[in-house]
């Protein structure tokens, strides 16, 4: 349980600081390199230059989108040992009460150093090969019945 608990409030920390653009405090919750998974390929983040051009980019895609909630839901999560976190959680996001796509699930690996937990590494279920991991709109979605679960 007290993974859950600890994982719920890392994501809740770092979507507050994606959504009120706090570099900073983002930085401060991500280990370099970061390893990142998606259906097509592996990615390492190694750079300052680099993980602040993905925070960025993600930052325009929300806007562009008009997001207003990053919501990051756990569903389960497990501590290996007592510097190492895994779990798995579902990403909303949310336009003025609308998808923006369909949530999609992740699995994020937690590390504390400093004693703050940080983000290790991300395999995620969106078949996007690059950084940042820029998501599709629902454009196409009947907005009366929403996206397709």
């Amino acid at each position: 349980m007290q993974a859950v608990r600890i994982l719920q409030d890392y994501l809740d920390d770092i979507a507050a600081a994606v959504m009120s653009d706090d570099y900073p405090r983002y930085r401060d919750g991500v280990v370099l390199p970061l390893h990142l998974v998606t259906h097509t390929t592996n990615l390492s983040v190694t750079t300052e230059d680099g993980l602040r051009s993905g925070f960025d980019a993600f930052r325009l895609m929300l806007r562009t989108q008009r997001v207003t909630d990053y919501i990051r839901l756990v569903e389960s999560a497990q501590a290996i040992d007592q510097e190492l976190i895994s779990g798995r959680y579902v990403t909303h996001l949310i336009a003025d009460g609308m998808r923006v796509n369909d949530p999609f699930q992740s699995q994020i690996t937690l590390r504390r150093e400093a004693g703050r937990w940080r983000a290790a590494s991300i395999t995620n279920a969106l078949a996007n090969s690059r950084w940042p991991l820029v998501m599709p709109s629902l454009a196409n979605t009947d907005p009366l019945k929403g996206p397709d679960q």
